[in-house]
Order: C-alpha cells, then sequence, then structure tokens
C-alpha cells in the first residue's frame, strides 16, 4: 500500500492540471494537452512519464 500511494503521489505532482479526484488549486482546470495517462513505478526511486513514452521504451 506504501508504493501505491507514492505512486499516486508522484503522478499528481506530475500532472499540472485539475482532473478526476486530484484537485489542484493553483491549476484548478483541465488542459486537453494532457489527455492521456501516466505510468508510474519504481520502489527506490519513483519515476512517472505519458504513457506513449513508456510503451516506446
Amino acid at each position: 500500500m506504501t508504493a501505491h500511494a507514492r505512486w499516486m503521489y508522484r503522478a499528481a505532482l506530475t500532472r499540472t492540471e485539475t482532473r478526476g479526484m486530484h484537485k489542484r488549486q493553483d491549476l484548478p482546470d483541465q488542459d486537453p494537452a494532457q489527455h492521456r495517462r501516466l505510468v508510474t513505478g519504481g520502489l527506490d526511486e519513483i519515476w512517472t512519464r505519458p504513457e506513449d513514452e513508456a510503451v516506446a521504451s
């Protein structure tokens, strides 16, 4: 559960918009340019990137 929480937190920080349950007061609107999934992973070092980059890797 701790790893899952860390992945969610890092993905939320990476997305510079409000989307779904992730509400940002500093960026309250959705950004159409960010209409993609974020892939995150890692245990010691958490990484996050857009899904299209993850599939190409």
